[in-house]
């Protein structure tokens, strides 16, 4: 058996993210929106240990702030005008570690960032676009009048989704038969993690005859480490997500409860 996480939520997960350009602080971070129909909170999680650093709401938003990026240790949010104008009116830059509010800024877009640098627009119908950059540390104005070329952390990954039209799939499906015993349906997810095999499909249980969605995990020797169902409701923008580390699965198993697998060290 492998070890494992549970962390259940009085909320449910809508979204998680981890730091795309992590600092040696957030490699292990991530970071989560937690709302239902009258309230949205965020919260920061450590994965080796399974601890939550830091959960609430902020004086700033509202029900109409969503969280659109993790970079460099900050959180990105935005704040919206409603439902009736469902645009950008203020962009929130939050501290990861601490869970505090680093910096805010009404009136722009989020376009993009380098990791020192942010890149927002403004919009109005008698000019073209305005390209602005800030400071990501502290929001000061930034000269740079374009961002850097970044490349992306591959610290996390995530599985490939094979469709039945892929050439991998009846082989993948071959092989989760014999393992398992069961037929998989529907698409497959499938990730290779040090030695250690990752798949996500859906089976008919016993006597079943609607389809539930499971995990698998195998090893190099063909061990089963890891096979369980996983609640086959869907109502979060994240439920069919999952990443992984060298050392960790990062998935939702119910929408409410995040599970967090640990790896054998390679």
């Amino acid at each position: 058996m492998l070890d494992s996480h549970n962390i259940r939520f009085t909320l449910p997960i809508w979204r998680v993210l981890y730091d795309v350009l992590p600092t040696s602080a957030t490699q292990n971070i991530v970071v989560l929106e937690l709302r239902d129909k009258t309230n949205v909170e965020w919260c920061a999680l450590h994965v080796e240990t399974g601890e939550i650093s830091w959960q609430h709401a902020f004086i700033e938003t509202d029900w109409w702030t969503g969280l659109i990026g993790f970079y460099a240790g900050k959180l990105l949010l935005h704040a919206y005008t409603g439902s009736e104008q469902p645009a950008p009116k203020q962009l929130l830059v939050v501290d990861a570690l601490s869970g505090n509010m680093s910096w805010t800024l009404a009136g722009c877009k989020f376009e993009g960032t380098d990791g020192l640098t942010i890149q927002t627009s403004r919009a109005n119908p008698e000019q073209p676009l305005i390209l602005e950059h800030w400071s990501i540390a502290n929001g000061n104005p930034a000269g740079a009048s374009f961002l850097q070329p970044i490349q992306e952390s591959t610290f996390w990954k995530f599985p490939i989704s094979h469709e039945e039209s892929s050439p991998y799939y009846s082989v993948i499906r071959q092989f989760i038969q014999k393992i398992t015993n069961k037929i998989p349906q529907k698409a497959i997810n499938y990730g290779e993690i040090a030695g250690h095999l990752l798949f996500f499909n859906y089976l008919y249980p016993a006597n079943a005859i609607t389809l539930s969605r499971s995990i698998l995990v195998v090893n190099s020797t063909k061990t089963v480490l890891l096979n369980e169902p996983i609640d086959s409701d869907k109502d979060s923008a994240v439920f069919d997500e999952c990443f992984y580390s060298e050392h960790h699965i990062i998935y939702l198993k119910k929408l409410d409860e995040l599970v967090v697998i640990k790896l054998p060290r390679p």
